[in-house]
């Protein structure tokens, strides 16, 4: 079984390659979809990684925005470049090709149908509804396309965590902009916009963070550039992780190191079994992000969870837990380890 599909995809690549050469394939075109044999098997997942240039990543993802905004964006750049580098079988991803997206900036396409990309649905938290950003989800969903899924869990957390710290735009984004170094033809603005950490993965918090710290409109050119620059800065770090990785140096790039007030938290509530100690949640976001009032642990509170339970319950726990020293300890051994899934 494992030779009939590597025969079928050696068949799709030699199909695919001879339609490029005669000109007729590329990533909008139907006609090379037909070229292909009705018995024709995709190559599983992952489909393997090539080292990419960081910074011309960076300029696809600023590009992408423009046209697919955070989500879409961040993952057509990372699969732009490989389908670039690579060729097959990044060439069976239906997308625009970076020329295909210069020339509808320019007016060449009026009156065409928008050009529709995976991941696209990110946008704005996830069609607008404000929760996960969707530069880091995007760029999350092409990683999960190259690498195994054991890389996956090491490389996703760090770009997650590299967007909650990092003030945005980045530098490097700013000075291209200034410069006029990014792809679109005319841009949104070219200013050296303010630059501020979210300590969130989240839409509504990012922008909304940003935009009290810069005085900039939610609704504003700035704004939106702004976000165009978070889709070309992370999709760059997604890029520098898988760099790393394939390298073998992933940890010297980006140790991964969680906010203290998650460290503390994570004492107590994390994954598990015990449900009155207060083991009733997961994850290695920054807790203050949402939960900005820890007095529960202080004394005896009255805040309730989402389920009603009184927080005050576990008041102290965390406290001595972090009193004592072993919170950072107890942590790093957990995030180093595989958690359960919630079925199990």
């Amino acid at each position: 079984m494992q030779d009939l599909h590597r025969r079928k995809f050696i068949k799709g690549a030699a199909v695919l390659s001879g339609a490029a050469i005669c000109g007729v394939a590329t990533a909008n075109n139907a006609k090379a979809a037909n070229t292909l044999p009705e018995d024709f098997v995709p190559p599983p997942m992952p489909w393997g990684y090539q080292e990419l240039d960081p910074e011309y990543v960076r300029k696809l993802g600023h590009l992408g925005y423009y046209l697919e905004e955070c989500g879409g964006g961040s993952f057509w750049a990372i699969m732009t470049a490989l389908k670039e580098k690579v060729g097959y079988p990044y060439t069976l991803m239906p997308m625009p090709t970076k020329e295909m997206f210069i020339e509808i900036l320019e007016g060449k396409h009026k009156g065409e149908p928008h050009p529709q990309v995976m991941m696209q649905h990110g946008v704005g938290g996830v069609v607008n509804y404000g929760s996960l950003c969707g530069a880091p989800n995007g760029a999350a969903a092409a990683i999960n396309c190259l690498v195994p899924f054991d890389a996956v869990k090491k490389i996703v957390p760090r770009l997650m965590r590299y967007y909650e710290t990092e003030a945005f735009p980045n530098k490097k984004s700013n000075e291209y902009a200034v410069n006029g170094e990014f792809l679109v033809p005319k841009y949104k603005s070219q200013k050296a916009l303010p630059r501020s950490p979210s300590h969130s993965v989240l839409c509504h918090v990012s922008v909304g963070k940003w935009c009290e710290n810069s005085g900039y409109a939610s609704g504003s050119k700035e704004r939106s550039e702004r976000c165009a620059r978070v889709t070309a800065d992370t999709a760059a770090m997604a890029v520098t992780l898988l760099n790393a990785y394939i390298k073998g140096n992933l940890e010297t790039v980006f140790p991964m190191k969680l906010a203290q007030d998650t460290v503390s938290c994570r004492v107590c509530h994390f994954k598990g079994k015990k449900h009155e100690a207060g083991q009733f949640t997961r994850g290695f976001m920054e807790c203050s992000s949402c939960h900005n009032d820890m007095t529960p642990h202080m004394a005896e509170n009255k805040l309730k969870t989402a389920y009603g339970t009184d927080v005050g319950t576990w008041a102290g726990a965390a406290v001595i837990g972090t009193a004592a020293g072993i919170g950072t300890h107890a942590v790093a051994g957990r995030l180093g380890k595989e958690e359960p899934h919630d079925e199990e």
